[in-house]
């Protein structure tokens, strides 16, 4: 029982020595400002954490998510633009005749029209003409801006120009065009 009774009075004398200790106002403050803390932390902070680091990454995504939507409607309207251009189910013989209605228009002499394979370029095809034209230089010019303005998609891969082997003023135009379609 001796044992029980010093325990009593150290428990007590570290009570008292506790409670005279907060009797300084500085001491008390820090005493109540890092048990405010240490709730905040505890009861508020910590089970709060994962939720912030869920919220976070499910923003970004969400982030992400809205980029991708405004880029995809970037890319339809860019589409829309355009896709009256590509004409649907066109072959090779039908691209020929639409380049040589195009050749008629202009006071030029055609050396050669030829179809190759078509390449692919992204979900659509391509069609490869190779052409040669001799005649003035001028009307060269014409049909190249005939080519840029028409209606349908199309690139110009390859030109030469050069003068003929004949020797007279004539000019001979060499291009790969390439016609879109789908």
């Amino acid at each position: 029982m001796i044992a029980t009774e010093s325990d009593d009075r150290r428990a007590g004398g570290i009570k008292s020595n506790l409670i005279e200790q907060l009797h300084d106002p500085v001491r008390l403050r820090v005493c109540v400002i890092a048990a405010v803390l240490a709730v905040g932390y505890f009861a508020v902070y910590s089970p709060m954490y994962g939720k912030i680091v869920e919220t976070t990454k499910k923003l970004e995504r969400d982030k992400k998510l809205i980029r991708l939507a405004t880029n995809m409607e970037q890319l339809q309207e860019q589409y829309d633009e355009f896709k009256d251009r590509i004409p649907r189910n066109t072959d090779g013989k039908e691209w020929v005749q639409f380049m040589l209605d195009g050749i008629r228009l202009f006071p030029l002499k055609l050396v050669r029209l030829d179809c190759r394979e078509p390449k692919r370029v992204g979900p659509y095809r391509a069609i490869v003409l190779k052409v040669e034209l001799e005649g003035a230089f001028l009307d060269m010019d014409e049909f190249l801006r005939w080519l840029e303005s028409n209606r349908r998609l199309l690139r110009v891969d390859e030109i030469s120009i050069a003068p003929s082997r004949s020797g007279k003023h004539v000019t001979v135009l060499r291009l790969t065009v390439l016609g879109l379609t789908s």
